[in-house]
């Protein structure tokens, strides 16, 4: 692989959309899983530079550009399932300023299905699933000192004979042994990332769990040490904890809250997080408030309680009305994250959704669409035609919640689905006479609106036995 010793860099990039249309595209935060590894390998010793492509609105000429200035050894790049195909031709980007460069993937996409990512894209030498610290560092280490990549946990990659793919890699134990990310090595921003666990217990069909199905906690006292470090080194206006279920843990919670009033760090930051209905109450929301929340973000997915059971979301709603009234008399905004699309869903189950969110009146709602994440139930319900599930397509850049194409159902066409959508967000401002808060969700989100519009007045296509066997063949070729 070429010789490479310490000097040499270490490039990690999240891709830069292909194109720009709903707020996701872009982010006003860095990334937060680069710049934990890239904590690490600098830790270790290791030369490493960050490309933001979202955060740092680049498009991938400028990503040449850089690479050539750069000239690092080996490239590391992430992506979610839709991002996929933006991220292998990063990695053609990358052969291109040298073919000596050691590619190598990671995130949600290449952890479910690592083999097929590298048959699907020949531009990447290595795909890492799981968690990318520790494994990344031994990668570059093996690299560096010419060593071979078999007793590398975690990783698939090329060989003279084929695809091999080695055991997973445990999850790991103390994330208060991991640095804090590197921020330094990307430009200032108003707002930053951070967690206190990684893992979700929970069983949703619709949810990968790329960070595993047990709750890991780094101790309050380290999160309070991060915290006052950020705030005191760049300044943030606002904190986005990450976490999949903030209060997963109400004791954890309180201490952490505690800990961030005796360090009167509640008097520095604003911040927001995101939890489950059935896992608040009134004096958690109202010290949440109290120790500077401004937003809290629920997950609720679906206004029929059979559909939730199907979904596995085991959830009641009626703790998700009093979780929503308790946010708002304790003055929390709140967010309405709902999704089109569950098994056996029908338009009737769908208006059961859009008049639950109308009721609940939160001050932002999104009405996404299932997508068939690899590595979730619903993608192997979808594959074997479960759940009244048809696939569309075969290609990655399709698996986009709001504007994808990626599956219907027999009693729920794409098109009804797009088309329930713009009822949901007509009905949930007009209903509520919320007519200035609609006018600005249309402009702030004005390319989705028109994205999701122009696609309701287009047929969708067709569904053909050829292009779903083949689709369920490829998948079939990559899971791990």
């Amino acid at each position: 692989m070429g010789d490479f010793n310490s000097s040499q860099k270490v490039v990690l990039i999240d891709p830069p959309p292909e194109r720009i249309i709903e707020k996701h595209d872009v982010r006003d935060y860095p990334h937060l899983g680069l710049a934990y590894i890239a904590g690490y390998l600098t830790s270790r010793g290791k030369n490493c530079s960050l490309i933001d492509g979202k955060f740092q609105r680049m498009h991938l000429e400028i990503i040449k550009r850089k690479l050539e200035l750069l000239k690092p050894k080996i490239v590391g790049v992430t992506a979610m399932t839709h991002e996929i195909a933006q991220a292998g031709r990063v990695a053609e980007i990358v052969k291109d300023v040298s073919s000596e460069v050691v590619t190598v993937v990671g995130g949600p996409h290449a952890t479910a299905l690592p083999v097929q990512t590298l048959i699907d894209f020949p531009a990447f030498d290595i795909a890492v699933y799981g968690e990318g610290e520790y494994t990344l560092f031994e990668i570059v280490d093996a690299i560096q000192k010419e060593k071979s990549l078999e007793n590398i946990k975690g990783i698939a990659y090329r060989t003279a004979i084929g695809l091999h793919q080695n055991p997973a890699r445990e999850p790991i134990k103390d994330l208060d042994a991991l640095p804090f990310p590197a921020w330094d090595l990307l430009p200032r921003s108003r707002i930053y990332p951070i967690i206190t666990s990684r893992g979700c217990p929970f069983r949703c069909k619709f949810c990968m769990r790329v960070l595993g199905n047990k709750v890991r906690q780094r101790s309050p006292e380290n999160v309070i040490d991060e915290l006052s470090y950020l705030i005191a080194e760049y300044h943030p206006e606002f904190i986005h904890f990450m976490d999949e279920t903030f209060t997963v843990n109400k004791n954890y919670t309180k201490r952490l809250l505690d800990l961030m009033i005796e360090n009167r760090l509640h008097r520095r930051v604003k911040w927001d997080a995101q939890t489950r209905a059935d896992l608040v109450d009134y004096d958690i929301l109202s010290k949440m408030k109290a120790v500077g929340c401004e937003w809290i973000g629920l997950g609720i997915e679906s206004g029929n309680e059979e559909i939730l059971k199907r979904s596995g979301k085991r959830l009641k709603l009626d703790q998700v009305m009093t979780a929503v009234k308790m946010a708002k008399k304790v003055g929390l905004k709140t967010d309405g994250f709902f999704i089109f699309g569950h098994p056996f869903e029908t338009p009737r189950t769908v208006m059961d959704t859009i008049n639950f969110a109308t009721k609940l009146n939160t001050t932002q709602v999104t009405f996404g669409t299932m997508v068939p994440y690899p590595g979730t139930e619903i993608y192997e319900m979808a594959r074997k035609e479960e759940g009244g599930y048809k696939l569309l397509s075969q290609s990655w850049e399709d698996f986009n919640k709001n504007i994808g194409n990626s599956l219907e159902l027999v009693t729920l066409t794409r098109k009804q689905m797009e088309m329930l959508q713009i009822v949901g967000y007509l009905k949930f401002y007009l209903f509520n006479l919320r007519f200035v808060d609609g006018v600005r969700y249309l402009l702030a989100q004005r390319r989705l609106a028109f994205a999701i519009l122009r696609k309701v007045l287009t047929r969708p296509a067709e569904v053909t036995p050829s292009k779903v066997e083949s689709f369920h063949k490829s998948s079939r070729q990559g899971k791990p």
